[in-house]
């Protein structure tokens, strides 16, 4: 089992959020925008966080649009989970018999699914928050009767446990004996009887004898008694010092990790390893409560749900790369929010969810491979959908209209065809033109594997960044850094990522994975054909002429080289080759001095970004279209 949709509405940041989510999902985003609502909301649906009276909801968890609203109006806070099957018959025999009352097939897909809301509101009768969970029906209507509730709440839960772990993880906390997962495991040890016996004899002669090594811990036993005769005077009572455990679930409850990083390496406690190596073994300890003890304690077939914090903390970046491997391995649904662009270089991008808060609330962006839209049935909809060859379906019961990849025009003139006539149509054209506009945003699996392989190095910074500035190369890319400092808009200190796109893919898509993570880019390319072909490429991609025309800049000249020099830059180029180690840039004439800028890009544009350092004045002789885009950048949204 695991959860395929979280829908939550009017709690904390978030407004309205529809989300998809995979067996590991990775949520990334600025601080505050939203992201450990999220976590929230799945505990809260998954447990009785909500259960008694005055705690685990307040006022402060409603979502509030202004000071001045009113978090005890309708309608109050919903989460919703949507749990289905990967594939028909996933689930085994047991889990559907216990779950029956609750679980529906899909009769389009054959899979079974359940979907369980919980929801919170002000009670004005009873003076308090008053939560409820209630399981849904394919249209989202709660099952008929309350023993679906009330004989089934609880045994979903056991199937579906959630757990969390949050970016502050204490070893003192979690391995003690009340720990969630530690504390557990350690109870659940079975000692043999006959070796329970013997090491309560070796514990009691080890006592004996380490009083016998000093008489003075005898004597102390012996003052310490008088307690008993003051508090017991008619009994016999006494007192002795222990010095070792009293019984083997003592000496199981002491029990600590120890780690040592090289052979020769003296054995610490973990307590006094760095915080990195604490971090870790916490998440580790999680693998080890689900691989030894899930099915003990929950069910046979129980799927785990892991809410995981910044798993990167205190990491090295090596460190944070390789950690991915590990947590896409642990058991069970993995749900983790990160800040590190390091631990992202690794997580696939279908996988990634870009978390911002805007004026509407927390938002979210994803590059997901389907697209879904909610409309009613009519009987044209089937041949539309059948028409499609497997790019579409239609689930009767949910109303539900998935389209696989783009929506191309043929077949969204029919969507619209079915409903000509209908009673909603408005209403429904409207839905469906949404529709065709998200799935426009659709990036095949053959371009983000292209990213895969060339953008590995940026992909953990574009991600982070705030806006796009995508150049041609290497030099561009050294060039724009200094230019921007220099004129008073450093691009690092105010969230823009330069995209070198040759090195790294393809211009084009660069441009559309910005608009399905909805975030602001501009673009400056050579003016040759090759750069007008750039533009041409993202025009392609179903984006508006005005919109590349104001996107996309090109130089007046065939290349930056060639730019520089009719921008009147030839002496100080000559200077950046030489100090580039070019002796020949000295006495070359025109042509050759080009053509030794195009054999030493990255030398002289490093050695032009020194003679740019504190030089103001040389920044803005630097060409029109670098400096235009700077300036555009501080506003673009």
């Amino acid at each position: 089992m695991r959860i395929s949709r979280l829908t939550i509405e009017n709690f904390r940041s978030i407004k309205a959020l529809d989300l998809d989510l995979n067996e590991t999902t990775v949520l990334i985003g600025p601080n505050n925008a939203g992201k450990t609502a999220i976590l929230d909301a799945i505990r809260i649906v998954l447990t009785r966080r909500w259960g008694q009276r005055g705690t685990g909801f307040t006022e402060y968890d409603v979502h509030l649009a202004d000071e001045n609203a009113d978090p005890k109006a309708p309608p109050g806070v919903s989460i919703e989970i949507r749990v289905e099957e990967q594939a028909a018959g996933e689930w085994p025999d047991a889990l559907q018999q216990d779950l029956d009352e609750i679980a529906q097939t899909d009769p389009t897909t054959g899979k079974t699914f359940i979907i369980l809301r919980a929801s919170c509101a002000w009670n004005e009768a009873e003076g308090n928050f008053e939560p409820s969970w209630v399981f849904l029906n394919a249209g989202r209507a709660p099952l008929v009767g309350g023993s679906a509730r009330r004989m089934n709440l609880e045994r979903f839960w056991q199937y579906l446990p959630v757990f969390y772990l949050g970016a502050l993880r204490d070893v003192d906390d979690e391995f003690s004996p009340r720990s969630q997962f530690w504390g557990r495991l350690l109870k659940a040890m079975e000692i043999p009887s006959a070796l329970e016996a013997k090491v309560q004899r070796v514990l009691d002669l080890l006592n004996r004898k380490l009083l016998q090594a000093d008489p003075r811990l005898g004597q102390i036993a012996g003052t310490l008694s008088g307690a008993t005769r003051v508090a017991a005077r008619d009994r016999d009572g006494g007192a002795d010092l222990r010095l070792v455990p009293l019984k083997s679930w003592d000496l199981l409850s002491k029990a600590e990790i120890i780690l040592r990083n090289e052979p020769d390496w003296p054995w610490l406690p973990l307590q006094r390893h760095g915080q990195g190596m604490q971090s870790l073994s916490v998440i580790f300890l999680f693998q080890a409560f689900v691989e030894h003890l899930l099915t003990e304690l929950y069910e046979a077939d129980s799927a785990p749900v892991l809410a995981l914090e910044e798993p990167e903390t205190h990491l090295h970046p090596q460190a944070a790369r390789t950690l991915w491997t590990h947590i896409q391995a642990l058991p069970g649904q993995k749900i983790i929010t990160t800040h590190s662009p390091y631990f992202v270089q690794h997580v696939p991008f279908r996988d990634l969810r870009l978390v911002r808060l805007t004026e509407n609330g927390t938002e979210v962006c994803s590059l997901p491979p389907s697209f879904f839209a909610r409309i009613p049935h009519v009987a044209a909809l089937d041949a539309v959908v059948a028409a499609g060859g497997g790019t579409m379906e239609y689930d009767r019961a949910a109303e539900l209209l998935t389209v696989h990849g783009k929506l191309e025009q043929a077949p969204y003139r029919g969507l619209l065809t079915c409903y000509g006539t209908h009673a909603d149509r408005a209403v429904i054209h409207g839905v469906l033109r949404d529709l065709h506009d998200r799935a426009l945003l659709y990036i095949s699996d053959d371009e983000l594997r292209s990213l895969e392989t060339f953008a590995r190095r940026i992909r953990g910074e574009i991600f982070f960044a705030r806006r796009w500035f995508i150049v041609e190369g290497q030099a561009e890319y050294l060039l724009v850094h200094a230019m921007a400092r220099e004129l008073g808009y450093d691009l690092d200190e105010h969230g823009v990522a330069v995209i070198d796109a040759q090195n790294n893919g393809n211009p084009a898509i660069f441009a559309a994975l910005a608009r399905a993570l909805s975030i602001p880019w501009l673009a400056v390319f050579d003016g040759d054909g090759a750069g007008q072909g750039y533009s041409d490429s993202i025009a392609a991609r179903d984006f508006a002429p005005a919109f590349v025309t104001a996107r996309c800049r090109t130089h007046a000249a065939d290349d930056i080289e060639a730019q520089m020099i009719a921008d009147g830059l030839e002496a100080e180029l000559r200077a950046a080759l030489t100090q580039a180690g070019v002796a020949a840039a000295a006495a070359a004439d025109a042509a050759a001095l080009l053509d030794l800028m195009r054999h030493h890009k990255t030398g002289y544009a490093a050695a032009l970004v020194d003679m740019m350092r504190g030089n103001a004045a040389l920044a803005a002789r630097m060409p029109q279209a670098f400096r235009d885009s700077i300036a555009d950048l501080r506003g673009l949204t």
